[in-house]
């Protein structure tokens, strides 16, 4: 064997043998670290996700803690549907720090299953003067209940109706006044 031909044998055994190497070395290294990154960042987006829900558990924890007072507010808004006994002392209190008197008439209940609010209709009758009905009607309107007016009417009592026996204790400033009032309920 020549020189020549030694050279090109060991030319093509050292290629053969680089190729071998990267073929049999290098590209399953190359490959288990393709793999090995791919893994590496779902673990990362893993760690992230994991990470968001901890800290909307912890501003879940924190708000619930904040609003937890206002649900309970929020909860006695609503008077008892089935016994609005609180709501009726309410109005009779209110009623005597506006020195007038009441009759109350618990008139029409209205449950919803629609998910919508179930309420109650409250027709109020007094013969009062002006001013103190005004002040009963501020203390309905900052009452600790979610009260809609329905209906009112009011009319000025006359010479003629108050020579009647039933009105003989009123003056002719004194106003008859229906108060027809919605009150939601839970």
């Amino acid at each position: 064997m020549t020189t020549k031909n030694k050279i090109y044998l060991s030319s093509v055994i050292f290629v053969l043998l680089g190729a071998s190497l990267i073929i049999f070395l290098v590209h399953p290294v190359y490959k288990d670290i393709g793999v090995s990154s791919e893994e590496l960042i779902l673990e990362k987006q893993t760690l992230t996700s994991l990470e968001a829900k901890i800290k909307n558990i912890e501003d879940f924890r924190k708000n619930y803690q904040e609003t937890k007072e206002n649900l309970e507010k929020t909860k006695n808004l609503f008077i008892k549907l089935k016994a609005p006994i609180s709501f009726i002392y309410f109005l009779e209190k209110s009623a005597q720090v506006s020195q007038i008197p009441l009759e109350i008439f618990p008139s029409q209940v209205k449950e919803n299953k629609e998910g919508v609010w179930s309420y109650i209709v409250f027709k109020i009758d007094s013969i009062c003067s002006f001013p103190n009905f005004l002040k009963f009607l501020e203390k309905l309107e900052s009452s600790p209940y979610l009260i809609e007016i329905h209906g009112l009417s009011m009319a000025k009592l006359t010479e003629n109706e108050l020579e009647r026996e039933k009105f003989e204790n009123y003056s002719l400033g004194d106003v008859n006044v229906s108060l027809s009032i919605k009150v939601f309920a839970n």
